[in-house]
């Protein structure tokens, strides 16, 4: 699939996210900008991050490696692939696409799809055990 395509940094990749963790992530510049306004900024506009050659993105080090993974192949597949199975992931994931995405637009915004099947997961696994969690975020 499409989400396959964000992940470790192989010779196809013209971006490449490096985490605060050290992790890689790499990338298409097409899709991602494609899927949403925020990386279409950020990757092709005036941003640093965009300028021809820049191949390197420090992404936001608030968030771990593993949200901005699975944001990235939820970009690379338009907001359909499986979202991670882990909670936490899931809930940084959610407070991760309420950041970058935009408003409303009339093209694809797969963000704004990212942030719907991550509220929809969280508040269908909230309990009483593990409410609080998602509270404290």
């Amino acid at each position: 699939s499409l989400a396959s395509l964000a992940g470790p940094v192989e010779k196809g990749h013209d971006v490449v996210f490096r985490c605060k963790d050290g992790e890689e992530i790499g990338g298409s510049r097409l899709l991602l900008a494609h899927a949403s306004p925020y990386y279409e900024r950020l990757l092709c506009g005036g941003m640093a991050e965009g300028k021809k050659g820049s191949r390197i993105i420090k992404p936001d080090a608030d968030f771990s490696s593993a949200a901005h993974r699975a944001l990235l192949g939820q970009l690379h597949a338009m907001g359909h692939a499986p979202l991670p199975a882990s909670l936490d992931v899931r809930l940084e994931l959610l407070c991760l696409a309420a950041k970058v995405r935009g408003a409303p637009s009339a093209g694809p915004d797969a963000v704004a799809r990212v942030f719907e099947q991550c509220e929809r997961a969280v508040r269908k696994s909230l309990c009483a055990g593990n409410c609080l969690m998602a509270v404290l975020l």
